[in-house]
């Protein structure tokens, strides 16, 4: 028996249904479990194999419920209030309020029919609370007879206003006898609640179901982001949640955000129903290295993962990647140190996951050893030193000059010729980059190595000027880039010439009739998005410049 200890103050064990090759898992004192999956991975009978080990403790709220609010109730016991709205069914016989905590649940709040059943209680829930409220009225009453300064009770009513009107301030509750009613913020006029709108019915509901459940229960919640919109959702379960100290709350979800804002739960990942009462699931722990919104949405993913850099929607990476890698789910990282860092910590897990996992980062001056270093974690760069240089490849000109209705080699020969000028007319301070950032490389390697007295480290820095030969560097790098030139290379000097903004220094906007960058990477995006042979052809030459395996 595999058993998971979690901190928390309650103390309850829960035994989680079955798992796929594993032995029986019992979770010690968890105070939140999310459940989170695809639709059709079984989360509903997840949460319902829960119930059934349960019964008597279980409060579940399914996602297929009616939202029916009566406008108006009438009060009864509350041990019957409470019987019907818990189980379904009440009896004023020992033998059968014992039947109703058990079996009779399935009967009675479930119509025989765990998995699928309507829940239809919101009746119960309406007459519960008027009861409650009624007999702590009395109470009050009684009590206010002998002690004039008895404390007014706070009812579960009142708390359920409370929070209401917290999430909803534009709204106002008027409680009646029997009835409830709802004021608009500035205006005179009420009217019943039963005419709320989904969203306000449904907050009432939630909040009122958690209240009025059993001390100490086992709160399952089956979509617990329904109807709800994301601004609402995750503080009216922080509010619940701090009502009900005492419980347990399994949600069961496949909305990433939500899941995300349950801080310190047992987060487990559903992948599958295997049938006879069986299911595939891992158990989703913290990985360094990979926030837990994008752990958790890579893996719902069917497709392989590519992290890229690049934060905003409008980078030319983020645009461009999806329609040239069409077979990974892009995940943007913003950094390129994230990325490594991601896709190293991801494939260090294929054990667990068995999802392929990739990132490209910009060339930024690495040298082949770097490159090569990088693709060991599964890790690649671009054959151009940015990846707005991307747009100016060979085969990108002359397919946008071909939809343009231009000559492409007339269009080709001259961004090429003003992309080489550029250079040219650049060359020294592109040296000097490239220059840099290798002494650069040299002197963190040297920084970074293991001194145990001061005098050693003294004695290596005094050596740098010995073993850094700057000159030496510039003049090698220079003849090479010169080369470039000289032999007109354009796909090498693509490959060394970091400036942001070369696109529109090479003309070939203004060459092709177009209005900005913007216009020429939609021209390329469009031609991406057909699956005609030459697009196909052309995200082919793309992805060959990544040398992704």
């Amino acid at each position: 028996m595999q058993k998971i200890a979690i901190n928390t103050l309650l103390s309850m064990q829960i035994k989680l249904p079955p798992k796929k090759n594993s032995p029986e898992i019992i979770l010690d004192n968890p105070n939140k479990i999310v459940v989170i999956g695809a639709n059709g991975s079984g989360k509903t009978r997840f949460g319902s194999a829960i119930e059934m080990s349960y019964l008597k403790n279980t409060h579940r709220i399914s996602a297929q419920k009616s939202l029916t609010m009566p406008s108006y109730v009438s009060t009864t016991s509350k041990e019957k209030a409470e019987f019907e709205l818990w189980y379904g069914g009440y009896s004023t016989n020992q033998n059968d309020k014992n039947w109703y905590e058990g079996q009779g649940k399935m009967n009675g709040r479930w119509k025989n029919n765990i998995n699928t059943s309507l829940l239809n209680d919101y009746e119960k829930l309406m007459i519960l609370l008027h009861t409650e409220e009624y007999e702590e009225s009395l109470s009050f009453k009684e009590i206010n007879k002998v002690n004039k300064k008895a404390q007014n009770p706070i009812t579960k009513l009142d708390k359920i206003q409370i929070i209401w009107e917290k999430l909803l301030p534009h709204r106002k509750i008027i409680k009646k006898a029997g009835v409830i009613d709802v004021i608009p913020k500035g205006s005179t006029l009420s009217y019943n609640a039963s005419e709320m709108s989904d969203g306000e019915r449904v907050i009432f509901y939630l909040i009122g179901e958690a209240i009025c459940a059993k001390p100490n229960s086992i709160l399952i919640i089956d979509e617990p982001e329904m109807h709800l919109h994301k601004s609402i959702t995750n503080a009216l379960w922080d509010s619940i949640e701090e009502l009900r100290t005492d419980c347990t709350f399994i949600y069961l979800t496949h909305d990433i955000d939500f899941a995300v804002t349950r801080c310190d739960s047992v987060k487990i990942w559903l992948k599958s129903y295997e049938d006879k009462d069986i299911w595939d699931y891992e158990f989703i722990e913290s990985k360094e290295g990979i926030p837990d919104e994008i752990y958790l949405e890579i893996l719902g993913s069917r497709k392989p993962i590519l992290f890229i850099e690049g934060e905003e929607d409008e980078s030319i990476d983020i645009k461009l990647y999806p329609h040239i890698f069409t077979d990974f789910t892009i995940k943007p990282l913003r950094s390129c140190g994230k990325v490594i860092e991601a896709t190293k910590t991801f494939n260090s897990f294929k054990d667990f996951h068995n999802i392929s996992c990739k990132g490209i980062v910009d060339r930024d001056r690495r040298t082949s050893i770097d490159m090569q270093n990088l693709r060991k974690f599964g890790v690649y760069v671009p054959d151009v030193a940015e990846v707005e240089n991307i747009l100016l490849k060979e085969c990108i000109i002359k397919a946008i000059s071909i939809k343009m209705e231009k000559d492409p080699n007339a269009v080709f020969n001259q961004t090429k010729q003003n992309v080489i000028d550029k250079f040219k007319i650049e060359l020294e301070y592109q040296v000097l980059l490239h220059t840099k950032h290798i002494i650069k490389k040299h002197l963190d390697a040297l920084v970074s190595k293991k001194n145990k007295r001061i005098t050693e480290f003294e004695k290596l820095i005094k050596e740098i000027p010995n073993n850094i030969d700057a000159k030496a560097i510039y003049s090698g790098i220079e003849n090479e880039f010169q080369e470039y030139i000289d032999n007109s290379d354009y796909q090498s000097i693509l490959k060394v010439y970091n400036l942001k903004g070369l696109l529109p220094e090479s003309k070939v906007i203004q060459l092709l009739g177009l209005s900005n960058s913007t216009e020429y990477l939609n021209q390329l995006i469009n031609i991406l998005k057909k699956e005609t042979k030459d697009s196909i052809d052309l995200r082919k030459q793309l992805r060959e410049g990544f040398e992704m395996k």
